[in-house]
């Protein structure tokens, strides 16, 4: 009933993280007869390809034992070099046939898992060698539809292959009378057109396996809205301390504007709600730079330290609300400010040198 009622629940897509760790942990939607597939494919193109050939080789290899077997002299070693050629002659097409086999099974899994190789599925798992586990998974439901499919399979292919090769079952008295050559090529006919119309039925399969097999595997990956907020939570961070963060990282910011107040060359007012420190050496910069900035208590505590570090104060709303709405902290003034703020500047040097 919890297992159900979890499933229920599951309506939500799998994330593309969710498919990323399972993509990790060597969960893929991989579809067995889609290998087979590719298989039947190689199959059809040895047949196609190699069989006349292959045939052919062996053909001239034994024609001693099946057209003159009295001929064959079995002094001096000369069985052994008969023997010896036919297996030259059709191990290296035999092992061809045999690495291309390999090959179109193992390429009919790459295609379907992108050609990943995911290390970690080649580790010893333990707990997979314990037999309570391994009798579980035995009799697990997705070894039972495995089991159905193959039968089902079996089944549908025997039963093709049966109609397919009657009509040839006929014929196969007559070829005693025919050159073995064309005995042969009627065979690969044969054998051709058998493995084609398999091949039609093995198309069907692999389609319909490889839809159920990505539906299941989509399905069982489904979350539910909770694991979804979860995972967003986790990938983005938690919304307070996010926040806690960030109020860490403005008063961090905030002491080291403030910390640049006392070398300020002045501080423009409003002279209550703001108040915009610049610094200017003629030197080193272009346009003066606004080194802290602030409103309300923020201003206040600018105004404060400059006082204390006796940078002078002047008041000018106009400027002051401008400068403050404009230019960031640690940026120059833009040109439209250069004559207002020039004049307070040349001003503050004017009281400079009088006091000195």
């Amino acid at each position: 009933m919890v297992d159900s009622a979890d499933k229920d629940q599951k309506t939500e897509e799998a994330t593309s993280k969710r498919l990323a760790d399972a993509r990790q942990e060597g969960q893929m939607p991989v579809s067995r007869e889609l290998a087979t597939w590719f298989m039947f494919i190689a199959m059809l193109s040895v047949v196609a390809w190699f069989g006349p050939v292959l045939g052919e080789k062996m053909t001239v290899s034994m024609r001693v034992f099946l057209e003159a077997p009295h001929q064959l002299s079995l002094e001096d070693g000369g069985l052994q070099n008969v023997l010896i050629g036919v297996f030259v002659a059709v191990a290296l097409p035999a092992t061809i046939i045999y690495g291309l086999f390999w090959a179109s099974s193992i390429l009919g899994t790459m295609i379907q898992t992108g050609f990943d190789i995911n290390p970690t599925l080649v580790k010893l798992d333990v707990t997979k060698l314990i037999a309570l586990k391994g009798f579980k998974s035995l009799f697990s439901m997705n070894s039972f539809a495995e089991l159905a499919k193959g039968f089902a399979k079996m089944v549908v292919m025997g039963y093709v292959a049966y109609i397919v090769l009657v009509p040839v079952f006929s014929h196969l008295p007559s070829l005693v009378d025919v050159p073995l050559l064309q005995g042969l090529a009627f065979l690969h006919d044969q054998i051709f057109h058998i493995i084609a119309v398999l091949m039609l039925i093995i198309t069907a399969i692999a389609i319909g396996d490889t839809l159920y097999v990505r539906y299941t595997y989509f399905k069982g990956l489904r979350m539910t809205k909770q694991e979804v907020k979860d995972e967003n939570k986790q990938m983005e961070g938690d919304p307070m301390i996010k926040g806690r963060l960030r109020r860490i990282r403005l008063e961090k910011a905030r002491q080291r504007m403030m910390s640049n107040v006392p070398g300020a060359d002045v501080v423009i007012t409003n002279p209550t709600h703001y108040a915009v420190a610049m610094k200017y050496d003629n030197q080193k910069m272009v346009a003066p730079i606004v080194v802290a900035k602030g409103t309300d208590k923020i201003a206040a505590r600018i105004r404060d330290l400059a006082e204390e570090s006796g940078v002078p104060l002047v008041s000018n709303p106009t400027l002051a609300r401008a400068l403050y709405d404009t230019v960031d902290v640690d940026e120059a003034i833009t040109p439209e400010h250069y004559r207002a703020v020039a004049e307070i500047i040349s001003y503050v040097y004017k009281l400079k040198k009088k006091a000195n």
